[in-house]
């Protein structure tokens, strides 16, 4: 959210606050009209990014980030299905926040406290700058949700403009709202909470250790990062044999801290790592859970406690990963629970250490910050594994491999023109590329460029189904160059 829209978000919160306080006077209403805004927001943004049919990545983490939630693809997805926000009629109905503004924006009290004299312009502007800066910061912003966004304004201004014209008549009270004042943490710590992440291995079948050490070996570069590996491996094999002969053992470290920017295989290597220590009968599943900030920190006190312990139950026996772990130690403005949640999982990991590995992950310098402002932290992760940014060859193995498993090949002039560019995008691209993230969007976008062509020409023989031109390559250089200047 940019700093202009925070702006007018902090203070329609405000104002929102104003009118609990004074329904609350007036009253003794228990009805929050702050989360009932911030619910209409979120729907609103919804909204927006089922209109062309695709919830990407970008849109689900704006939502997440900027309204405090916690979707990820498939509860996204459910969720819109189930709302109102589908039916026909969503963009005829004026969000339910709506009647409140209007009714007590009206009041002395929250106009002089609020210091905001135009609340119905207010109401507008808040969804028109979160819509504006939502579309901006996704990466494939389509015509379809500018339409919706026009249109759902459109319908604001004419709610409006009908009070007005009514002299005053808000909108119906809403039916019913969610949410209650007096009983809301009661009621949310008892509720049940669920699971934001995923989880993956565990199966009763275990591979040996030579299996995985070759999927170890087999993945692309990672050359200091396999060397880190393999000297933990021999570690605990020279301990269980000092065991074996009663002689005393090593404290070896069971949590670790995974460095590098995005896409350099922290998660993959993670995901190995589980399966390798069941393998030597360390971990007795061998299963890996992947959460980030949205799958421990939960909106309302008493929650997030809940929520941690949720995920390292579901974690015993395995591996926890919480990927950009630095964000529990983010401070939002009107409270976070962060903090709970790092005091939660040290806890854990003293507790269930005979049978709990914890991965924490993210860019080198945040997470550096993160594990010295914790003493806790500190004294549990003493190990730092450095994933380095892959260079321009291992990213033309990358996408090699992306290739073969999608049945597509480079041609000749293609491998050359891709070489020349992954050299020149690995040179100018900032601290924060992607990596292999990146190699799979570029296929994505080829193997587009590539199905145009194709029909454009009416060539449709099964060579030239699998075969990627330098034509079919160019545009990813194109869309991202100006990104990695």
């Amino acid at each position: 959210m940019d700093s202009e829209t925070q702006g007018i978000y902090t203070t329609i919160m405000s104002i929102a606050d104003k009118i609990d306080k004074h329904l609350m006077k007036e009253n003794d209403a228990t009805e929050s009209v702050k989360e009932l805004l911030r619910i209409d927001l979120r729907n609103f943004l919804i909204f927006l990014t089922i209109a062309d049919h695709i919830i990407s990545k970008d849109e689900i983490r704006y939502i997440n980030k900027s309204l405090g939630y916690s979707f990820d693809d498939m509860t996204m997805k459910n969720f819109a299905l189930k709302s109102s926000i589908v039916r026909e009629d969503f963009l005829n109905t004026p969000p339910a926040s709506m009647h409140y503004f209007l009714e007590y924006g009206k009041d002395e009290y929250i106009i002089h406290e609020a210091k905001y004299y135009d609340i119905k312009k207010l109401y507008i502007l808040i969804f028109q700058s979160l819509g504006e800066d939502f579309l901006s910061s996704c990466k494939h912003m389509d015509i379809t949700e500018v339409n919706q966004l026009t249109r759902y304004r459109f319908m604001l201004e004419s709610k409006i403009r009908a009070f007005v014209k009514s002299g005053g008549v808000a909108p119906s009270r809403p039916d019913s709202i969610p949410f209650k004042l007096k009983s809301r943490q009661e009621e949310e710590s008892q509720a049940e909470i669920p699971f934001i992440g995923n989880v993956t291995g565990g199966d009763k079948t275990r591979e040996d250790l030579d299996s995985l050490l070759k999927e170890l070996e087999s993945l692309i570069g990672l050359t200091s990062v396999k060397a880190e590996v393999k000297n933990l491996i021999n570690l605990l094999k020279i301990i269980d044999i000092r065991k074996q002969n009663n002689l005393k053992t090593p404290s070896v470290t069971r949590h670790f801290v995974f460095t590098g920017n995005p896409g350099t295989g922290k998660t993959t290597v993670a995901r190995l790592l589980s399966q390798i220590y069941c393998a030597l009968g360390i971990l007795s599943k061998g299963h890996i859970v992947e959460v980030d900030r949205s799958g421990m920190v939960a909106a309302y006190m008493g929650q997030t406690a809940i929520k941690v312990k949720a995920v390292i139950d579901r974690a015993y026996g395995g591996v926890l990963f919480i990927d950009e772990a630095y964000a529990l130690a983010n401070e939002t403005p009107g409270g976070d629970f962060g903090q709970e949640a790092i005091d939660t999982l040290v806890k854990a990991m003293e507790d269930k250490r005979e049978d709990l590995i914890v991965i924490v992950a993210g860019y080198p310098d945040l997470m550096k910050k993160f594990i010295e402002s914790n003493p806790g932290l500190k004294s549990r992760f003493q190990k730092t594994i450095h994933f380095p940014d892959y260079s321009a060859k291992d990213l033309y193995q990358v996408f090699l491999k992306f290739c073969k498993e999608n049945d597509y090949v480079l041609s000749p002039d293609g491998e050359i023109y891709l070489k020349e560019k992954l050299e020149e995008y690995v040179q100018n691209s900032d601290k924060y590329f992607g990596n292999a993230r990146d190699v799979r969007n570029f296929l994505d976008i080829a193997i587009s460029d590539q199905a145009n062509r194709l029909l454009n020409e009416n060539e449709t023989s099964p060579e030239a189904l699998v075969t990627l031109q330098p034509i079919d390559l160019s545009h990813i250089f194109e869309q991202k160059g100006d990104d990695a200047k």
